[in-house]
């Protein structure tokens, strides 16, 4: 099967043009390159530690979920691949911190979108987008972030915090586009379907499902973790002992919100999808009937390749957007070149004060 997967760089023309809302991109790469301005020839400390500082984004904090109903395994029901041609279209973002100034931090941010047709995959990446964040203008990079940056913040947020909602809005926008540039698809995305209805990111992502739905997309979320429970336990083991692929229907009156405040855009969905592989939440736009959902689910069980239970795009995707070590060392390289960066390494008190156990968070 590995064999016949094709991976290619797209041209221009094979991708739908994005035309429409071009401002968050262009303040986007505006407000990259005037922080950037601000450090030239100053010193800066290079870092590369890909386990710690690899942020994909910081989604809201889902409040625990619990499934209740003596019949819920009586909603488990088989799964039919529908290999119709329907393209598949996967979004994920990430970034990561790069280094230190005498003054803050610097920071890359990526995007990628892969798509399947015809068992033939392309994707696009866009970025990575480096930015230096300071106390003084991460004021600045919020608002300027505005409808995308999901939830509105105080003061009081950490640097690395800032890193992640700048990768948030990128991956925002780029939902938005792809949802109104393209029709008659499948988009994945990585996550679930809620928020909370106290911050600014739920007319958005109700924006975004109203525009894929406009045009005929349909959008699945996948979760790798969820906070849905059933009687104690994770909602994605009921599915272990199951042939696949087959999904778990969560009808709506089942569920009871810990929180009055978080609103569920999606139909939850749990899926095995082969039977080698793993058990995800899948959340579904909910504004769609029951029928459309399901066969939506079948369609990219037979139109895309599953690996480990998990949809082959949204796994490149990922892949696409995430930072190498060779990434981080070109970054590092590029930037203090094009900005006469004087590298050098300061000392680490926390390792010189604790040695091994010198390690902390980010608010330490």
């Amino acid at each position: 099967m590995i064999e016949q997967i094709h991976y290619a760089t797209t041209p221009k023309y094979n991708f739908p043009q994005i035309r429409e809302n071009m401002s968050l991109p262009k303040r986007f790469i505006e407000l990259s390159l005037n922080s950037m301005s601000e450090i030239k020839e100053r010193c800066f400390q290079p870092w590369i530690d890909l386990s710690n500082l690899q942020v994909e984004r910081i989604e809201e904090q889902e409040d625990i979920i619990e499934v209740y109903g003596k019949d819920t395994l009586s909603l488990i029901s088989s799964l039919e691949p529908v290999p119709d041609g329907t393209p598949i279209i996967a979004i994920d973002t990430s970034s990561i911190k790069v280094g230190e100034t005498g003054s803050g931090i610097i920071c890359a941010v990526r995007g990628a979108v892969v798509w399947n047709e015809k068992k033939r995959y392309k994707y696009l990446r866009l970025g990575p987008f480096p930015f230096h964040i300071t106390e003084e203008n991460r004021k600045e990079i919020l608002s300027i972030l505005g409808q995308y940056s999901p939830i509105n913040f105080g003061s009081s947020l950490f640097l690395i915090e800032i890193q992640s909602r700048l990768c948030n809005a990128l991956e925002k926008w780029i939902q938005m586009m792809i949802s109104r540039s393209v029709s008659d698809s499948i988009i994945l995305w990585d996550g679930s379907l809620t928020s909370k209805s106290s911050s600014g990111y739920l007319d958005t992502l109700a924006g975004i499902l109203r525009n894929a739905r406009n045009n005929s997309n349909i959008v699945l979320s996948f979760s790798k973790a969820s906070t849905v429970r059933f009687l104690g336990r994770r909602i994605t083991d009921l599915l272990s002992k199951h042939k696949a692929p087959c999904i778990l229907e969560i009808e709506e009156e089942m569920l009871s919100l810990s929180s009055k405040n978080l609103r569920l855009l999606g139909k939850i969905y749990v899926a095995r999808l082969n039977d080698k592989g793993y058990t995800f939440r899948v959340d579904v736009d909910r504004s769609l009937p029951k029928e459309i959902q399901i066969i939506a689910i079948q369609r990219l069980l037979g139109n895309d390749i599953i690996f480990q239970g998990y949809p082959e795009a949204l796994r490149l995707a990922h892949i696409f957007s995430t930072f190498t070590a060779s990434d981080v060392i070109g970054i590092q390289r590029f930037i203090a070149r094009e900005y006469g960066l004087k590298v050098v390494t300061w000392p680490n008190i926390r390792k010189a004060l604790f040695g091994p156990f010198g390690t902390g968070g980010a608010g330490d």
